[in-house]
């Protein structure tokens, strides 16, 4: 029979799990941004995670856990047991290739939405970390803190919206070429689009043309 034991701090819960063999597992559970919690466990060359989310029926989630440097997305929330379940096995070495290791957080986030509104669906959120959708160090520094920013992603692309106005400096001056001007709920956006890599993507190059709410 386990036995837990539960301490609580710095925004997460740590687990001492003792086994039917007395070895001690140590593990953590973290809240996610956006709902739901991450437990995660060492192992070796491993970290073991596991993401659970209430199933609210409101469309689908993708889970990303971050670290110092950046993020690492986990992968998508499936229906399970009456909620949204994902279990990931990761090297601890990817993890912190990507910066996303030690572990300080984590969000789930919705990346299609099943509401139909006057026949538009919503895929945009907020996105408070928007440094890292580029790899690029100067662009990075730039994005760091910025507020207002959007960002969706459709397989091998991710978008970030940021606030525009003629009265206010551009925030990515450098990549003011590859923006594309759009407008949502009377707001004017410049809209980058990137690759998984980090890397910008010239307008009309993302193979698919997204429907702009």
């Amino acid at each position: 029979m386990s036995r837990e034991r539960f301490c609580v701090g710095f925004g997460r819960t740590r687990i001492d799990i003792e086994g039917e063999r007395g070895r001690a597992v140590l593990g953590e559970l973290w809240p996610l941004a956006g709902g739901g919690t991450l437990r995660v466990r060492e192992e070796d060359l491993w970290v073991y995670l596991e993401a659970v989310r209430p199933d609210d029926g409101k469309g689908i989630y993708k889970v990303w856990c971050t670290g110092p440097q950046g993020e690492f997305l986990l992968g998508t929330l499936v229906p399970q047991g009456g909620g949204l379940h994902l279990e990931r096995r990761v090297a601890r070495k990817t993890l912190q290739q990507a910066g996303a290791w030690p572990l300080i957080g984590g969000k789930t986030v919705m990346v299609y939405s099943f509401i139909d509104r006057d026949g538009v669906q919503e895929a945009w959120h907020r996105e408070d970390h928007p440094e890292n959708f580029c790899r690029d160090r100067v662009v990075r520094a730039c994005l760091r803190g910025a507020q207002g920013v959007l960002s969706r992603e459709k397989g091998a692309v991710r978008q970030l919206a940021i606030p525009f106005s003629t009265c206010k400096p551009i925030l990515l001056n450098t990549l003011f070429c590859l923006a594309q001007v759009r407008e949502r709920q009377g707001q004017r956006y410049l809209v980058w689009s990137f690759d998984w890599e980090g890397r910008p993507l010239l307008p009309g190059s993302q193979g698919e043309k997204y429907r702009e709410k």
